[in-house]
Order: C-alpha cells, then structure tokens, then sequence
C-alpha cells in the first residue's frame, strides 16, 4: 500500500514540474523588442528625413513584429515633420539555435500611418501596405549580450534591447 501512495505522490509531483516549466518560449534569447536607429528598407538615410528607427519583437507566444517609424524633416515640403510608421504582424517564429537560424511563417499584414504632421491633413490613418514585410524563411542570426545581429535577408542588421 505505501509503494502506491509513494508512485502516486512522485507522479503527481512530476506532472506539476512539467506543467510549471512552461513551454521554453519565454526563456529563448531571442524573445523580446530588439531596435536600432536605421532606416528600414534604407542603406542610407533618406532624402527629407531627420531620423528612423526599427524595432523587431519576438514574442513568447511566437509572434513576431516589425515597426519601422521615419521622421521627416520639419521643413520638407512632402509631410512636413510626419512621424511614418510601417508596422507588419500576423506572422510566427521558430528556431535552430544549433545552426543559428530563426524562421518566419505566415503571411504578414503590413500598415502604414502618418502622425504629428505639421500640417493636419498629411496625417493618415493606418492602411495597407505592401512596401515592407517579413520574408518567410530561414534567417541568420547571432546574439552577444544585448546585441542581435541579423546576418541575411531582408531583416539584416544590428539590434539592441
């Protein structure tokens, strides 16, 4: 009799330690919002624009996100002083952390939206895009501390936390 209650209690002790592990997700390094201060898309800045910045998010629910925001020039003469923002969501990742790889799946719906204009009327609220996406596929990675470095495809490029 005591060897059940001893097999029953050690069962019931491993099922609790499993389901209290999670899924592994939110402990992958690669979770979290990694940015940078280039612009998306962009080798270098832009004609008529003071700054940009990218932000790529890896959630533990294995969505990812890209946001890239412009900011023109306040005396531009297209969208004076309009902050741009071109976001992308409704794709998942995975990993290979043993060939250094992320993979992106699904198709990604891509926004943009124009705010803080000088002028009210530049302002735009968000719609469709199709000038800024996550390629499907496979994604060269590295990280070092706080650092990302994206080494191929579209999403190339260094990120800090």
């Amino acid at each position: 009799m005591k060897f059940y209650k001893i097999a029953l209690g050690f069962s019931f002790g491993s099922v609790l330690a499993i389901a209290g592990c999670g899924n592994g997700v939110a402990d992958d390094p690669l979770v979290g919002t990694w940015s940078n201060a280039s612009c998306f898309g962009s080798k270098s800045m832009p004609a008529d624009i003071g700054s940009c910045s990218s932000e790529l998010t890896f959630t533990s629910e294995l969505d990812v996100q890209l946001k890239a925001d412009w900011i023109s020039l306040a005396a531009t003469e297209m969208n004076p002083r309009c902050t741009t923002t071109k976001l992308v969501t409704g794709q998942q990742w995975s990993t290979e952390h043993e060939a250094d790889t992320f993979t992106v799946t699904g198709n990604g719906e891509a926004t943009v939206e124009r705010t803080n204009c000088v002028h009210a009327e530049d302002n735009q609220a968000a719609t469709a895009t199709t000038d800024i996406s996550i390629p499907d596929g496979d994604t060269k990675y590295a990280i070092s501390g706080q650092t990302l470095s994206v080494q191929s495809g579209a999403l190339e490029g260094t990120y800090v936390r």
